[in-house]
Parts: C-alpha cells; sequence; structure tokens
C-alpha cells in the first residue's frame, strides 16, 4: 500500500510541475507577443515578472533548490522579453 501511496504523491508532485512549468511558458510566451506588437509597456513586463517571482523568494520557498531553479528560468525566459525591440 505504501509503494502506491508513494507513487500518488510522486505523480501528484509531478502534475504540479508540469502544470507550473506550462502556465510560466504560456504566460512568458503572451507577454513576448505582447511586446513585440507593442502592446505591452516596459513597466508592465517588468511588474509582470515582478509578480510571479515574488511567490518565489517568500523564505519558505527561496532555499528550495527546485524554486531557485524555477526562479533562474523566469529569469532567463524574462530576459528575452525584455530585450529591445
Amino acid at each position: 500500500m505504501d509503494d502506491i501511496s508513494d507513487l500518488v504523491a510522486a505523480n501528484l508532485i509531478a502534475a504540479h510541475e508540469a502544470s507550473d512549468v506550462s502556465a510560466i511558458n504560456g504566460i512568458v510566451s503572451l507577454a513576448n507577443i505582447l511586446r513585440k506588437r507593442g502592446l505591452l509597456t516596459d513597466g508592465e513586463a517588468s511588474a509582470m515578472y515582478e509578480s510571479m517571482s515574488l511567490p518565489l523568494g517568500l523564505p519558505k520557498y527561496a532555499e528550495n533548490p527546485e524554486v531557485q531553479d524555477l526562479q533562474s528560468n523566469l529569469d532567463r525566459l524574462f530576459a528575452v522579453v525584455m530585450e529591445p525591440k
């Protein structure tokens, strides 16, 4: 029974990770499209980045290596969004 519980827990964690990555990629992709069309200002893109980064820096998450990886990925993706047009 523990093996099944462990499998269910592992599957739930994997599903949450996939969902997070999917959502982040979608948001950043939309931001990039809007920036290229001139519909998202630097300030608005920066505010999006800050609102997505803020929870990752909370004390209960900040020391987690997986969260740090997620933050690095977010930094990299938003660097592309913020490149000059």
